[in-house]
């Protein structure tokens, strides 16, 4: 069987039918085989899967986004002081304070002393704002274990060895991200 003929047909109710990855007049999309195409377009229907799957939790979730971005930030620093909220959110202190108010009336962050200097406040998250957090990040391992259990051998062979080479140049692609944009000299 070809990529081709597990492509979605022109008759299926796909978002985007004709161009799945949303790249189709870009030089380097192309340039790519019809096979890497089609492998393009497969993936970024399972990308809108996945989308729609993770939204579920982040829909239920009662907060601005400001106020997700804020409880985000102190769930991976675990905590800050209003002044490095106001700057990693890049708002006002006053936009800040109004944030932070709303996530300590909503038991997602606790304000506190700070016991360095005594006049600041430093501000952590709450084990609620942990676990919401955590809730959005989470993978959905038993959509994907029930997935992955329906394919067949060969299918998750081809899987496997398809994604190994994903990885191996997403791997590469990053070394160059890493080299600096200018050399020195």
């Amino acid at each position: 069987m070809s990529p081709d003929d597990t492509a979605p047909s022109p008759d299926d109710t796909t978002p985007w039918p004709d161009d799945a990855a949303g790249c189709a007049d870009s030089p380097t999309w192309a340039a790519l085989s019809a096979e890497a195409r089609a492998v393009a377009q497969l993936g970024a229907e399972i990308g809108l899967y996945s989308v729609r799957r993770r939204l579920g939790p982040l829909l239920a979730v009662p907060l601005t986004v400001q106020q997700l971005r804020c409880l985000t930030v102190l769930v991976v620093e675990g905590a800050a002081t209003p002044h490095q909220l106001s700057e990693l959110l890049a708002v006002t202190p006053a936009t800040t304070t109004g944030i932070v108010d709303r996530l300590v009336r909503a038991g997602m962050a606790d304000r506190a002393q700070d016991t360095r200097d005594g006049r600041g406040r430093v501000l952590t998250p709450t084990r609620t704002g942990v676990q919401v957090v955590r809730e959005l990040l989470a993978t959905d391992v038993e959509t994907d274990a029930r997935v992955l259990g329906g394919l067949t051998r060969d299918e998750l062979a081809g899987l496997q060895h398809g994604l190994s080479g994903v990885l191996r140049e997403l791997r590469a692609l990053g070394r160059d991200d890493d080299a600096p944009a200018h050399p020195a000299g």
